[in-house]
Formats: structure tokens, sequence, C-alpha cells
């Protein structure tokens, strides 16, 4: 009778600590962060029909980039290149250049950045065609690089990474890169820029732009 019993009262303890654990779990509140779910992660993608569209029919957007030797005020022009505008403005809603570095500097020739793995990012994993811009490549154009491959310029290999002309280059009208924009403001402060500068933050600049 006695292990009868002491094999009943382990039975009532068990039952009595199963349901004081419920219990608590039921009163617990749930973990809130603010970091997002993974789902809900930023996610860049070739500029869409209908955003190219809509950067065609805005037209000149002012945007900036915030760097080490100042600000670099440009205006990107949908209506002369609407893929590559809409691209940059994507890039630059997502923050994708801020703390980007220029990479490339060529005295008299262009500044250039936006490659990812420089800050330890991969590809975004798509590229975007080229395009027949009226805009000539002169000091302060803004263009699309193009991956050099097998001796020549690849066709519709742009993707993230830009370029700034720090003279005129009518060389490049005539092999056929993409020119999206110009600076329009000081044109002094691309002549600062060295190799490892950083773009610490590119900005919209006209509300209500695509």
């Amino acid at each position: 009778m006695l292990r009868i019993a002491l094999v009943a009262g382990m039975l009532a303890g068990a039952a009595l600590l199963a349901a004081g654990c419920e219990k608590r779990r039921a009163e617990e509140k749930p973990i809130v962060t603010n970091e997002p779910a993974p789902s809900e992660a930023p996610k860049l993608h070739a500029p869409t029909a209908e955003e190219i569209a809509a950067a065609a029919q805005a037209g000149t957007v002012e945007a900036a980039l915030e760097t080490d030797k100042g600000l670099i005020a440009l205006e990107i022009d949908g209506a002369a290149a609407p893929a590559a505008a809409a691209n940059f403005l994507n890039l630059v809603r997502a923050g994708f250049y801020d703390g980007m570095p220029f990479h490339r500097v060529e005295p008299g020739f262009v500044i250039q950045a936006g490659d990812p793995t420089l800050v330890g990012r991969p590809a975004v994993g798509y590229t975007i065609p080229d395009e027949r811009s009226p805009i000539e490549h002169h000091r302060g154009t803004v263009a699309m690089g193009r991956i050099f491959s097998g001796g020549r310029m690849v066709p519709d290999s742009a993707s993230t990474q830009f370029y700034i002309c720090l003279g005129d280059a009518p060389h490049l009208d005539d092999m056929g890169f993409t020119a999206f924009g110009r600076v329009t403001g000081d044109l002094g402060v691309l002549d600062e820029i060295r190799i490892g500068d950083v773009i610490i933050r590119a900005t919209l600049q006209q509300a209500g732009s695509p």
C-alpha cells in the first residue's frame, strides 16, 4: 500500500509540474525585435517595365552623393536612359551605395564606384540593357560601367557600377556606354576624389521622384 501511495504521489506531482509549466508558457509574451524577417529583407532587382516607364515619365530627378571630399550633386535623366536611371534610383533608395568606395580613379578620365564585393556583399545578380542615350560624355557626365572580358567590353553587362567623367571622353559615346545623368554641383569635388574615398550616403533630393 505504501508503494502504491508513493507512485500515486509521484504521478500527482508530475501532473502539477506539467500544469505549472503550461501556465507559465501561456503567460509568457513573445519577444519582439525590430529586425525584419528574412522574407521582409529588402531585395534588389532589375528595374521592372513599370519602373522604367516611371523614370522616363519623371524626366530629371535630383540626387546627391555625400562623400569624404564633399557633396556631388547629380541630375538623373530618365528620359535619356530610362532603364539606367530606374536602376540607379532603385539602388539609391535601397541604400546600396551607402558606404561604397570609389575603386577607380584615373585623373582626367573617370572616377568609378559601385562594386559590392569591395564591401563584402555579393553581386546583385542581374544586368540591364545598353541604351542609346543623347547625353554625351563630357566632364561631369554620369554613366554605367560594363564588364570587360575577352579583350572587349561586354554589351548589356551594366549592373551597379557607375562612373563620372573627369574630362571629355567622346570615344565612350562611340563605344556605346550608357550615360544617364550629369553632375550639377561643384565639379571641383570630382578632382579631389581618391581611390578608397567613400560614398557616405546617396540620396534622392526631389520629392515624389519615381
